[in-house]
């Protein structure tokens, strides 16, 4: 429902904070295609990306100021602790949102990463960040990855999730793309920094979980296994540090 130009403020009511709090679940997620966002500095970096939000709830007049003339959607009004209700930071700015979950389709690209089985929100956002930072082409999930736009991830990718274009898909969908695929593991035969590419194909960057690995399945479809050398002083790097690393390194050996 959209109201006038002046009668965008308007007070939250019990049963709107009910339907949003829906929102905090996966399946409701899902069902209406929507998701939370919370905290202005990533409502405001959105908003300026040229994605707006379907609604803003505050209890703060100060937090929505610089995004009143950014935005024509509905304002709710709420209490400090209507606000914390929406949100699962321990201190919430006062400030949430509701946006449209987008759709994508990865069909053309020149890098795009395949995360296996990454569970960890932070891990995922992360991944995210790092991959719109470097303009990889996308991001495909295993079915097994937790949820993209879950709120954790969101915050966690800086609103990534948004605009970088990313889609769940089986591993047999790794021997369907005609690009080069390259699987990080830690007994690679050959070291990220030796990797030689061919700058006219696609690649796609295969990523497991450091708790779990790559399954065998995912391991098929690699035409090549590289690592990254670590000290022997540690076993493993986090699965999000390794994929900073092998994206920058992939990226800048295509273009130079």
């Amino acid at each position: 429902m959209r109201f006038e130009q002046d009668l965008r403020i308007l007070p939250l009511s019990k049963s709107h904070l009910s339907e949003l709090k829906k929102l905090k679940q996966k399946k409701f997620r899902r069902l209406e295609n929507q998701t939370l966002v919370e905290g202005r500095n990533l409502i405001e970096q959105l908003i300026a990306n040229g994605f707006a939000p379907e609604e803003i709830i505050t209890s703060s007049a100060e937090s929505v100021s610089e995004i009143l003339g950014k935005t024509k959607c509905d304002i709710y009004t709420a209490k400090p602790h209507e606000i914390n209700e929406l949100t699962d930071t321990e201190t919430p700015q006062p400030i949430a949102s509701v946006y449209e979950i987008p759709q994508f389709s990865i069909t053309e690209y020149k890098v795009v990463l395949y995360l296996d089985g990454i569970r960890d929100p932070g891990n995922l956002g992360a991944i995210f960040r790092t991959a719109a930072a470097f303009s990889v082409g996308g991001i495909v999930l295993s079915p097994d990855c937790c949820e993209v736009f879950a709120p954790k991830v969101v915050r966690a990718s800086l609103g990534s999730v948004f605009f970088l274009p990313s889609e769940v898909c089986e591993p047999s969908w790794l021997k369907t793309q005609s690009a080069e695929k390259i699987c990080l593991v830690m007994d690679g035969s050959i070291s990220l920094q030796d990797l030689k590419l061919d700058k006219t194909k696609p690649v796609i960057v295969i990523i497991g979980s450091e708790g779990s690995g790559i399954s065998e399945e995912v391991l098929s479809s690699a035409d090549q296994k590289v690592c990254i050398p670590i000290s022997k002083k540690m076993e493993s790097l986090n699965a999000a540090v390794s994929a900073g690393i092998a994206v920058y390194e992939i990226m800048n050996k295509l273009c130079h």
